[in-house]
């Protein structure tokens, strides 16, 4: 596996005081074609990693890699004010096309025009035009593109909800 470039993490606000219980977070690797490996945060906590892996299309305008990364997750969804809404257009998407959005995200090529497509672009839309009562946070890391950063950066700031970038060094 090429060097860790990025870390996006998903939750819920801490109890009390400011931060996040994580709930899922996706590591950002290499360069060129990059891609998000998924984990779960479980009891522990430990991470249990989603089969699969994340190219986003940073190339994109507007580039979604947050917000898919949010719909993959029926977890994460549910931190959204239309989360109902997003479970179910994953599962009409999976009875039409058989796949989730968790399965268009991570073992699938969903490009415009193809099978799926509508669904997953019908809960982008609504994903960002609600609002998101989680916290979603990026870490960049040394050797992320400028592509990379604008795409999370761009695409974080389109949630309506609590988020933030961190940064590993002096970008």
């Amino acid at each position: 596996m090429t060097a860790l470039r990025a870390v996006v993490r998903f939750g819920e606000h801490q109890p009390l005081g400011e931060g996040v219980v994580p709930l899922v977070e996706a590591h950002l690797y290499g360069d060129g074609l990059a891609r998000f490996v998924a984990f779960r945060v479980t009891d522990g906590p430990e991470l249990e990693r989603v089969p699969g892996a994340y190219a986003a299309d940073f190339d994109a305008d507007p580039a979604y890699p947050v917000t898919d990364l949010l719909l993959a997750f029926p977890e994460t969804r549910g931190l959204s004010s239309v989360g109902q809404r997003l479970d179910t257009l994953s599962t009409k998407a999976e009875a039409n096309y058989d796949q989730s959005f968790e399965a268009m995200v991570f073992t699938t090529d969903v490009e415009w025009g193809s099978d799926g497509y509508g669904r997953l672009f019908e809960g982008r839309s609504q994903l960002e035009a609600h609002p998101f009562d989680g916290v979603a946070t990026v870490t960049l890391l040394p050797g992320a593109s400028e592509r990379q950063r604008e795409g999370l950066r761009a695409n974080l700031d389109r949630l309506d909800g609590t988020t933030a970038v961190y940064t590993a060094d002096s970008d």
